[in-house]
């Protein structure tokens, strides 16, 4: 409930805040499973503007994520994303948002999002599949395989290839130098 997110979230950031280490909130309920918590389709919420300014008002939270039609894990359809409604949370949040889910979401809906105001793209599935069916192949090629340095080769590169192509989707190719230079 709304409630005992925020006062769950704002412990969380007072303890945080002392060490120095920030907070990523969310808000809204995007269906699927993440860390063995399950949400049904029919549980999920999209974040409300007006809860996301108070939630973030509230928590003190440096970043927030927000619900605005993605799920956790493997789609069985198209996602759905209510642009409008990113929008017009971005409008009353000032930090950073999150999209929860983008896994198999479109690269022209990753980059609308984008340019309404995500930040930060959470991608689990879209990296666990290529590794898992690349661990796969090893082990069918060779069942007897004991060497993780044999089994998580191809693993890592193809993890190592999806990251990077997200990385040049969403525009953020060779950006972590420009603080630096």
């Amino acid at each position: 409930p709304y409630s005992e997110n925020v006062a769950i979230v704002k412990r969380v950031v007072d303890i945080a805040k002392i060490v120095g280490v920030a907070v990523e909130g969310e808000i809204g309920r995007i269906g699927g499973t993440e860390d063995d918590m399950a949400v049904a389709h029919g549980d999920t919420a999209l974040t409300i503007p007006r809860e996301a300014q108070d939630f973030v008002e509230a928590t003190g939270v440096d970043t927030v994520a927000v619900a605005i039609g993605t799920a956790h894990g493997l789609y069985k359809g198209e996602p759905n994303l209510d642009f409008e409604r990113l929008s017009l949370i971005k409008d009353r949040v000032n930090i950073p948002l999150i999209l929860h889910g983008g896994s198999g979401v479109s690269d022209s809906d990753i980059k609308e999002s984008i340019r309404r105001g995500i930040c930060k793209i959470n991608i689990a599935t879209e990296l666990k599949v290529p590794m898992a069916n690349a661990i796969q192949q090893v082990f069918a090629d060779n069942p007897q395989e004991i060497d993780p340095r044999k089994y998580m080769g191809d693993a890592k590169q193809a993890v190592k290839e999806t990251a990077r192509k997200k990385i040049r989707l969403c525009g953020s190719s060779q950006r972590a130098w420009e603080g630096i230079r």
